[in-house]
Parts: structure tokens; sequence; C-alpha cells
């Protein structure tokens, strides 16, 4: 029987059958991770194995995404955002997918004359000075092994119209530094228009939460790298390093939304 005659809803509607080729065709470039799926059957895990299987499969492309890894003195927030604790600062990362570009794009501060969004992988940094002295970003490099690499700061591009008009967000205005007025620390969180405000002073304040964003050239795949954020202060110096991995982006809550329709 055609599937359009199998139920008279329209593709709208999340029990109709189109919905459901929607879904299949969505979820079938993702892995799947059978211990975060909700059997609302118990007496069906072989259908649910099969499905899972199926959408683990069905596809070798996976969504990926840059973080920071799990250790003793890294924590990790809602699953996307690294945070480390020194005494003189605490230290936040955030790689910036395709859904977050979105989202920064929305605000006019960051938006350019560009239609797509920069390749370059980019992480957003916020920097909370918990001493009682002024800090300065020295500078933050990736790290490869032997070969390291400052973040790109895009000099050599002579014509600075370039930086507002060949993406969709404006390079120019994402890489100033603003001062976070809120206690957000997720991208998607921060209202970037009312609870941030230009910062321009040249070190970071006791006190000030500062938030920036950052792109590198490349980052390898399947490779260990790390971020490395150095300080200082006078004649102090201190760097703290991120190890950065790539992980798949499994959208566990999609495909439990799917699952209830079993």
């Amino acid at each position: 029987m055609p599937m359009n005659k199998c139920h008279k809803t329209n593709s709208g509607d999340e029990k109709s059958p189109v919905f459901l080729a929607m879904a299949l065709e969505k979820f079938s470039s993702k892995s799947i991770d059978i211990k975060d799926i909700k059997m609302k059957d118990k007496k069906k895990p072989f259908i649910y194995l099969m499905i899972i299987i199926f959408f683990s499969c069905s596809s070798t492309d996976k969504i990926s995404f840059y973080r920071a890894v799990e250790k003793a003195d890294t924590e990790i927030i809602n699953g996307k955002v690294g945070l480390i604790r020194t005494i003189y600062c605490d230290i936040y990362i955030e790689h910036i997918d395709t859904n977050t570009w979105k989202y920064i794009n929305k605000y006019n501060t960051f938006k350019g004359g560009g239609i797509e969004s920069p390749s370059d992988p980019c992480f957003h940094f916020i920097i909370e000075n918990t001493w009682n002295k002024p800090i300065v970003i020295d500078k933050i490099e990736i790290i490869n092994k032997d070969n390291i690499a400052q973040s790109e700061d895009y000099s050599f591009i002579q014509d600075k119209n370039y930086l507002e008009d060949r993406y969709t967000i404006n390079i120019s205005s994402l890489l100033k530094s603003r001062r976070i007025l809120s206690e957000h620390i997720l991208v998607k969180d921060i209202d970037f228009e009312d609870e941030t405000t230009l910062y321009k002073l040249y070190f970071i304040a006791p006190g000030d939460k500062v938030s920036f964003f950052r792109l590198f050239s490349n980052i390898p795949s399947g490779k260990l790298s790390k971020i490395r954020v150095s300080i200082k202060y006078s004649d102090l110096k201190k760097v703290i390093d991120f190890d950065i991995d790539r992980f798949d982006n499994n959208d566990i809550e999609e495909v439990n939304r799917y699952m209830e329709f079993l």
C-alpha cells in the first residue's frame, strides 16, 4: 500500500507515515547509543535494536563536534562546555557548531554580509578573573604533537571589508572581547545584546567575566589536540591546557521522540 494512503494526515502530523519517513531519513546519518534510548515497551527490545542498527549503519556520515575532554582538572557542563578553574581565573571553552552559528547570527552585533558560516573551527571562550589582580590574555594556541599554531587574527587580510562581508558572521565583531553581565555560560543561553557589552580594556580586571571567540585554521581529525590559553600578570605567566577531541552528536532527544510512535 502506498505510504501516502496509510494514514490521512499531512506531513506535519507527528504520527503520519510521512513524518516517520522524514525522521528516518534525518536520523540515518547519526550514530545511536542503545543505553540512551528510552524504551516505553520493554516487550519490544528486538524492534528497538533493529531500529538502532538501522540508524547506526545506514550511513557512514556523522554529525561531529569538538569538545574538551573531561579530566581531573576539566569539568564538562551540559555536555558542551569545558571548564578549568585556577586560582587566577575560571576558563570556559565551547565549540561553535552549525546550530550555534545560526543562533549567533540572529544578533545584529555579529551579522555579516555573506551567505555562509565560517568554515574554520571556532570556539567561544569565557574567562572570569577570580584573582585580586588584573590578568592579560597573552595568546591562545592549538597544539598537536610538535605543531603549534596560534588562533587566527586574519591580519594577513588587508581588505577589512572582507571580514565583515565574507560570511553571515562579521568576523571583526566576533573577535572583539565582550563583558558578560549575566551568569549564563552556554552560548545559546547568552543574550549578546542585553547581557553583554563591548570590553575595551587590554586586561581583564578582577571580578570581570569576559567573552570572545577564536577561530583556528585546522584541528586534525582523529587526533587529540590541545588548546592552550596563556595568561600573564607582570612577570608571572600561566598556561592552561584543554585536551580537545571530536565527538559524535547522537541527538538522543530526537531519537527518543521517534521511539514514542512504536
